[in-house]
């Protein structure tokens, strides 16, 4: 069941390049550009912890591609949001190199969460722009990914713990009635 998360994964992202190359979705290259990074981090801690590492690892591809995409489309945006937010995932970082896998693995998922915050603030500001059904399918493979943990330790659960929380705050705030 964890490789049917990290392909639900890369599916979600299918649609979500689909919808960028057609205009009619816009996301945050600022929380595309972190979660690109954290998601390789995650990637390569989980799997030095023989975890569950499909999903960071669907996330890190396709996160970095739409990184590139967003900025092919010069859909590029950077204010004081992204550079606080940056700011507090190189704490999480910090964290994570000075302190092991283990505690790695909670600092990347964390920073994880708080990267998103550009893109649930755009969601929030302009929830039509936010494709519902990418979103559906990453929490989906979020679920997957967490009823596919082996055990309740950190290195299996913890990661699709905190996508499942972030992908339903984009998703709900895309139900939103614009205030446009």
């Amino acid at each position: 069941m964890q490789v049917v998360a990290g392909v639900l994964g890369i599916v979600a992202y299918g649609f979500l390049i689909y919808g960028i190359t057609q205009s009619k979705s816009e996301q945050s290259f600022a929380a595309f550009l972190l979660w690109g990074m954290l998601d390789s981090i995650a990637t390569v801690t989980t799997i030095l912890e023989h975890g569950n590492f499909w999903l960071p690892l669907s996330n890190a591809i396709g996160s970095s591609v739409i990184t590139l995409l967003l900025v092919v489309k010069k859909q590029v945006r950077w204010s004081r949001v992204e550079t606080l937010t940056a700011l507090l995932v190189i704490v999480c970082l910090a964290v994570w190199y000075t302190s092991g896998e283990t505690a790695g693995i909670v600092a990347s998922s964390l920073a994880v969460v708080i990267a998103s915050i550009p893109q649930m603030r755009e969601t929030w500001h302009d929830p039509v722009a936010t494709p519902k059904g990418a979103y559906f399918v990453f929490l989906s493979a979020n679920v997957v990914s967490f009823i596919a943990a082996k055990d309740w330790s950190l290195k299996e659960f913890f990661y699709p713990s905190c996508s499942i929380f972030l992908c339903t705050v984009i998703l709900g705030f895309s139900f939103k009635k614009p205030t446009k």
